[in-house]
């Protein structure tokens, strides 16, 4: 064929290409609507890399209601315990350069620490260990938590100020025995990277993962003033906020009403779908560290029903093959994001509240439903 008739034929291709695209899209933000409005969200975004590469990204609802202010693609929210997997994403790749191991005692790195020896199973905790929540460390209180973020909000909280929390406290078990999920195993996990790096942690996070793999819109949350973030909706019946002085939604005047730094390495992350939809590609096809740390990272031991846990990792069976996850919640903020590796398609989602009541459609739900439509209906 002559390139004089392949021009014009290429043209078509190209339209007819960004037709479907456009009507996928479409059909794509009327599927979220309906979700969004049976589930009760204030406002959600969803973001879906497919193996071809296209994106597509949606968003429905409020970033803010009262002043009629839509949520779109670029709206920035906190991650919650997504942010875990940045942490173990960023841990795997030192112990690529051998600056850290996952199997020797952490007491190799924080030993010399005053607190060390106050710490639940100190002597046989391992990065392997705290990465799968298998340590047996056991949660901060949680009344003592809440008071601390939402009366010091503009504090800096250091990693040792935080494992404070749980220092002199009992283990639950005896590590590696048993599996519990805690934000304070990455907090300690954080706070050993931190001493074996010499670098801040989130600072690392951003040369090593944010900025080579091209995540504008993804940034620690160390202030609680921060570009782009939209308000969090809280759940005043199912959560009793208003003992802690929070009010309705998560931000008075741009700024957060409750210390976000604090979660640290528990979480730490502001970002958006489309970026989470990138990082799942990235991170769970391999890209971010060798592929023995994938490995590691993938090897789940049995966690809740039908769900195993790696390091930083969900590991599930579906109709498609495995599927890897993470989700978050954070005070007025809900996330998912996903991979299913034999489809090479990546997902996220965000909502701008907490979690919904048991009797309504969960974001996990509603991120299961829209990567079904899009299966079903690409071309």
């Amino acid at each position: 064929m002559s390139r004089r008739l392949c021009a014009p034929l290429l043209a078509l291709l190209l339209v007819s290409g960004a037709s479907a695209n456009q009507d996928l899209a479409a059909g794509l933000k009327e599927k979220l609507d309906e979700l969004s409005a049976r589930a009760g969200f204030p406002g959600a975004t969803f973001s879906i890399l497919l193996a071809d590469g296209r994106v597509l990204d949606v968003a429905s609802g409020w970033a803010d209601a009262d002043r009629r202010q839509p949520l779109t693609p670029e709206s920035r929210m906190p991650a919650g315990s997504v942010g875990k997997t940045f942490v173990a994403a960023a841990i795997l790749q030192a112990v690529d350069d051998g600056v850290l191991d996952l199997d020797s005692p952490i007491g190799k790195w924080i030993g010399q620490e005053s607190w060390f020896p106050r710490l639940p199973n100190a002597r046989t905790l391992t990065l392997r260990l705290l990465l799968s929540h298998r340590s047996g460390v056991p949660d901060s209180d949680e009344t003592a938590f809440m008071k601390a973020v939402t009366t010091n909000v503009d504090k800096t909280w250091t990693p040792a100020e935080l494992i404070a929390f749980v220092l002199d406290k009992k283990p639950r078990f005896s590590a590696g025995s048993k599996y519990f999920y805690t934000d304070m195993n990455y907090i300690i996990a954080g706070a050993v990277f931190e001493r074996a790096v010499g670098r801040p942690l989130f600072d690392e996070i951003d040369r090593r993962l944010v900025t080579p793999f091209s995540l504008s819109r993804t940034i620690p949350a160390e202030r609680r003033d921060l570009t782009g973030v939209v308000a969090g909706h809280f759940d005043m019946k199912g959560n009793d906020y208003r003992k802690f002085g929070l009010a309705d939604t998560s931000l008075r005047d741009g700024r957060f009403t409750y210390n976000a730094q604090a979660e640290y390495a528990g979480g730490g992350m502001i970002s958006t779908s489309h970026d989470l939809a990138q990082w799942a590609a990235v991170l769970w096809s391999g890209r971010a560290f060798s592929a023995a740390r994938l490995a590691d990272m993938l090897d789940g031991r049995p966690s809740e029903k039908d769900v195993k846990y790696g390091l930083g990792a969900e590991i599930r069976a579906s109709g498609r093959g495995p599927m890897y996850l993470h989700d978050g919640w954070i005070f007025g903020y809900t996330t998912v994001m996903l991979y299913l590796a034999d489809e090479r398609i990546s997902a996220a989602i965000q909502v701008n509240s907490d979690p919904m009541p048991p009797s309504k459609l969960q974001a996990g739900d509603v991120i299961g439903s829209l990567v079904s439509y899009v299966l079903k209906e690409k071309r």
